[in-house]
């Protein structure tokens, strides 16, 4: 008559799912700034308008410098002087290289016994064309920039998670990303960077996220939400990443080897996930999980009513450990098998403490409650 219902206790694979909102960012690694290093002015720009792709090696600007003029001369001379200036020749070489000339360039000039006219500017990185500082014709002065350049193939998406939530976020860990530009498209990407300094306002941790986005997907500016899911071990700690001990690219995450070196893409450095590597058997991934509907909080308590036998409810203090869905992984108390009411058991609870039995507000039980007409 009371309805009461009862499902057993069972092992399970459980995992933590996380939402998060964040803002793509430009990956800082593929930035680059285009500056002159001598004083002149813009003979001509190759690049005219911002938006544009450009190659690593493609000329951007022509600059005619008076300095860089004598330079040549001098280089020139040094070259057809006879003998003893040696050191004046590469001196020069030197000088010009810090001005911007290349090797081949000062080859070219040695070889043809004829100064360039103009120095050229070349794209230090692949990549778009952010911001164009100068219009042909301008006069510029040593250290002024010309063009600012991102490479837009790896973008960074920049998540607030809360305080509570930032246990369970290691790096090298999977995210699914969705933004409102491209509905029902999942992108994937890589925890590479938890921030150490808690946002005091918002009381949030911002997580970095690496992208790969050759296809161009996503843009700078854009806001993104992002499902984290973290696999529970059967002690009801998150599980391992896979990655961890291995060693990563900063600038091209899906670089991995377990051993250090260097990226075979961009030639920098890898990077060491921190924690060590483990094997989780699937055993270890089997989870003892109770319904939440079977779990009664006080706040101070947590108790389910285990069926002993057929209408014998007996009630049970457990301990917790993280929710996932619908679910709560079970530190002690309960055991497989252990059949719990998940409806009802308010009812039951509201008995015994009528009767004054153990009960979710009373441990040791009160005294029946006084019954009037």
């Amino acid at each position: 008559m009371a309805s009461v219902e009862t499902v057993p206790v069972q092992r399970r694979a459980l995992s933590k799912v996380m939402h998060a909102v964040g803002k793509i960012q430009y990956n800082e690694t593929g930035l680059a700034t285009v500056v002159t290093r001598v004083d002149g002015f813009i003979e001509k720009l190759f690049v005219d308008t911002t938006g544009v792709r450009v190659h690593k090696g493609d000329h951007l600007a022509e600059i005619y410098s008076q300095d860089l003029a004598v330079a040549q001369r001098e280089l020139l001379l040094a070259r057809s002087s006879p003998g003893g200036v040696a050191n004046l020749l590469e001196s020069t070489k030197a000088k010009m290289r810090q001005w911007g000339v290349t090797d081949a360039e000062i080859e070219k000039i040695l070889q043809t016994g004829k100064a360039l006219p103009y120095l050229t500017r070349y794209a230090p990185i692949a990549g778009t064309v952010t911001e164009k500082m100068v219009v042909a014709g301008s006069f510029v002065n040593r250290g002024d920039v010309l063009y600012r350049l991102a490479n837009l193939d790896s973008v960074w998406a920049a998540l607030e998670l809360y305080e509570y939530e930032i246990s369970w976020v290691q790096p090298g860990q999977p995210v699914e990303l969705t933004a409102e530009a491209w509905p029902g498209q999942t992108i994937h990407g890589l925890v590479t960077f938890i921030s150490p300094v808690l946002k005091e306002d918002t009381r949030t941790i911002t997580v970095r996220v690496n992208v790969d986005n050759r296809a161009g997907t996503l843009k700078p500016g854009m806001f993104v939400s992002a499902l984290i899911r973290v696999q529970l071990l059967a002690d009801g700690t998150p599980g391992p990443t896979g990655l961890a001990g291995q060693f990563m690219c900063p600038m091209h995450p899906h670089i991995v080897q377990p051993t250090g070196g260097t990226c075979p893409l961009c030639g920098m450095t890898l990077q060491q996930l921190p924690g060590r590597a483990v094997t989780v058997t699937p055993e270890a991934l089997q989870v003892l999980a109770v319904p939440v509907s079977a779990v009664l909080d006080s706040g101070q308590r947590r108790l389910v009513y285990v069926e002993k036998a057929r209408g014998e409810f007996v009630p049970v203090e457990i301990s917790l450990g993280p929710r996932a869905g619908e679910f709560y992984a079970v530190v002690s108390g309960l055991h497989a098998g252990d059949h719990v009411a998940v409806r009802g058991n308010f009812l039951l609870d509201s008995q015994f403490q009528i009767t004054g039995q153990p009960s979710l507000l009373s441990q040791e039980g009160m005294s029946p409650a006084a019954h009037t007409h």
